[in-house]
């Protein structure tokens, strides 16, 4: 199972754990289940403030009860436990397993912080009046009413003095039946919980009646501080007026945030508001106002709790199917988290004020669940095409196993052209769509190779005659000189002459032919290259030599580039030249001295590029400049 697989299996549960207890009498309370599976073995842990003080048995028993019912999958070994918000180690646990529920075999390990004992409902819920005074009190209750069994189901840890005062006293479990070991709670790793001062040891009478008068007016002078300094016992009740103002910003927050964690900002802001009442003591004058705010309040956190669980199952659902294509397994998966998501808003009423966050994400979550839906029934159908794709491939690729005539060959090329156009059907917008992209390229080569086989025999004879055609037609245009074509026609006939199948009557005859024509090939493209390069030399001297006067005539051969400049140009030269001489003009004589440098390179760059040597010749016919290319 995947880590994101597990998550959202963990957060259905959850929320099903969540009805389960608020159907059996849990209804408002602060306690929040979270579970955690790995292999065949299912944590549940459940948290809640001091505040609440919760029997054991009656706990572990509807939780035990909700596994037994839901039947998580491929679950055998369940441990269960309660903690205190806060505290790093739970205060009681039990596991069990699904073929030996915990009526026939019981095991619960409780920590008590204070041997006094502390009156609970039959329900197994006990609220606090005052967080203060519930911090001393022992969150537990026993598991098993009888007392003979609670002593051998039951594990304790022992108290010893230390040997300084400062130091706490750290739990010791003295022995541990065998069976401890399927508990998935390890008792040795809780926390030291309560430190225990040595007290020093006086005997004299007249000590002991001194130190208890002071102890009676110490008592009875903190007694009085402590009653009257409680929250809301001796002025206004500001606590009140603040818890409102949260429950209203928590409300306002859920209306009118837009962020995706507005349910646990507004569920933060209940806790403040809720924080703010418990430690109203019942002597206060105000304690029926703040008992009501407490119920609505706690009544208003659940409601947003079942909030963001819903959100939470939402985040998942929206994970598995946020890719653009994904597997119908994962739609489904997907379809299941929005329709728990849904149905967990559905549960809160009407007249909270959660109710109008929950109508609208109700309404996004509908949206997409349809969205999902159809993506849903468009991935099967995707998947019926690429299943059908497939089938047609391997009848095509059985007769092809078989395939020797020229009809049982087009059998086959028509089995792969309706693969291929079955594949071609597939939505673009699903994951069987990339699954069929992956087998379009084998079954395009698997077609091709048919097609081939379907016509080889007459495509060998048709290449063959095509070839000796076109070498002939070479033959004609090399005679004339005509490379270009000589060119164009031996690269068609070698192409024709290699195109012949082999394992064909012509295959042989083709053969040596091959050789032949590509020797007349490369001889020609020689020729052709040749022929370019003076056709370039030639273009090249046209725009060189054009002028007003024109600046040279010239031949061009194989073996030479001849250039004479021509009497007008040179007269003007000279005329040009001498006349900057006798104004003393700098810059036209070097004008006329760069304007002939870069004649020069131009009629070297004409022969570099033809390979051809070059000779240059003034107006009367002498040779002024010669160039080799390298």
């Amino acid at each position: 199972m995947t880590v994101a697989a597990r998550q959202s299996k963990a957060q259905i549960l959850e929320v099903k754990l969540q009805k389960h207890l608020q159907a059996a009498g849990f209804k408002n309370l602060p306690l929040y289940i979270s579970c955690d599976f790995r292999d065949d073995s299912l944590t549940v842990v459940g948290e809640h403030p001091r505040s609440l003080v919760l029997k054991a048995k009656p706990t572990f028993a509807v939780l035990e009860a909700a596994i037994l019912e839901i039947e998580p999958e491929a679950i055998q070994q369940i441990g269960l436990c309660l903690k205190i918000t806060g505290q790093k180690q739970p205060y009681a646990f039990h596991s069990f397993t699904m073929q030996h529920p915990v009526l026939s075999r019981p095991k619960t390990v409780q920590v008590l912080k204070k041997p006094e004992n502390i009156p609970v409902a039959e329900t197994g819920i006990v609220l606090a009046e005052n967080a203060a005074e519930t911090a001393d009190v022992a969150e537990e209750i026993p598991l098993e009413t009888d007392v003979e069994n609670a002593v051998r189901d039951e594990y304790f840890p022992n108290f010893s003095e230390s040997s300084s005062d400062a130091d706490p006293i750290a739990f010791r479990v003295a022995a541990i039946p065998a069976d401890m070991g399927d508990n998935p709670f390890d008792v040795l790793d809780l926390e030291p919980a309560v430190t225990v001062a040595q007290t020093p040891k006086h005997s004299p009478l007249a000590m002991l009646a001194a130190a208890g008068m002071v102890s009676v007016a110490a008592v009875i002078l903190a007694g009085g501080y402590y009653l009257l300094s409680r929250p809301c016992v001796v002025g206004e009740c500001t606590a009140l007026a603040n818890a409102k103002r949260l429950s209203d910003n928590s409300a306002k927050t859920l209306k009118t945030s837009k962020v995706a964690n507005s349910p646990e900002a507004a569920q933060e802001q209940l806790k403040g508001a809720i924080a703010l009442l418990e430690p109203i003591p019942a002597w206060s004058i105000h304690r029926g106002e703040a008992q009501t705010a407490l119920e609505k309040y706690r009544e208003q956190s659940q409601n947003v709790t079942s909030a963001i669980d819903a959100a939470r199952l939402a985040q998942s659902a929206a994970r598995k199917t946020e890719n653009p294509s994904y597997s119908a397994e994962s739609g489904q998966e997907a379809q299941a988290l929005w329709q728990s998501a849904i149905a967990q808003l559905g549960e809160i009423p009407t007249n909270s004020p959660v109710y109008p966050y929950a109508q609208r994400k109700t309404k996004e979550y509908r949206k997409n669940l349809a969205t999902g839906n159809r993506q849903l029934g468009t991935e099967k159908k995707a998947e019926k095409i690429l299943l059908a794709a497939k089938s047609t491939a391997q009848i095509a690729e059985a007769r092809e196993a078989v395939a020797q005539t020229s009809q049982t060959w087009g059998q086959v090329q028509a089995g792969w052209e309706k693969a291929l156009d079955t594949l071609a059907e597939i939505p673009s917008n699903t994951q069987s769509y990339q699954q069929g992209k992956l087998l379009v390229p084998k079954y395009e080569t698997k077609l091709s190779q048919a097609r081939e086989r379907k016509n080889v025999e007459g495509i060998s004879e048709n290449a063959y005659t095509q070839a000796v055609t076109l070498a002939a037609e070479a033959r004609i245009f090399e005679g004339k000189n005509g490379w270009f074509k000589a060119s164009e026609y031996w690269r068609r006939a070698l192409s024709y002459a290699e195109q012949v199948p082999a394992a064909t009557s012509y295959s042989q005859k083709a053969k040596p032919l091959i050789d032949s024509y590509k020797t007349s090939l490369q001889q020609a493209e020689v020729k052709l290259q040749e022929e370019r390069n003076l056709q370039k030399a030639r273009t090249d001297l046209d725009r060189t030599c054009k002028g007003n006067p024109k600046i040279c005539d010239y031949t061009v051969s194989k073996g030479l580039i001849a250039v004479q400049m021509t009497p007008d140009y040179v007269q003007k030269l000279q005329q040009t030249f001498i006349q900057a001489n006798n104004n003393n003009s700098v810059k036209t004589r070097q004008a006329v001295e760069k304007h002939v440098e870069t004649l020069q390179k131009a009629l070297e760059a004409i022969a570099e590029n033809a390979k051809i040597p070059m000779q240059v010749y003034d107006g009367e016919g002498k040779r002024i400049a010669s160039h080799e290319p390298k």
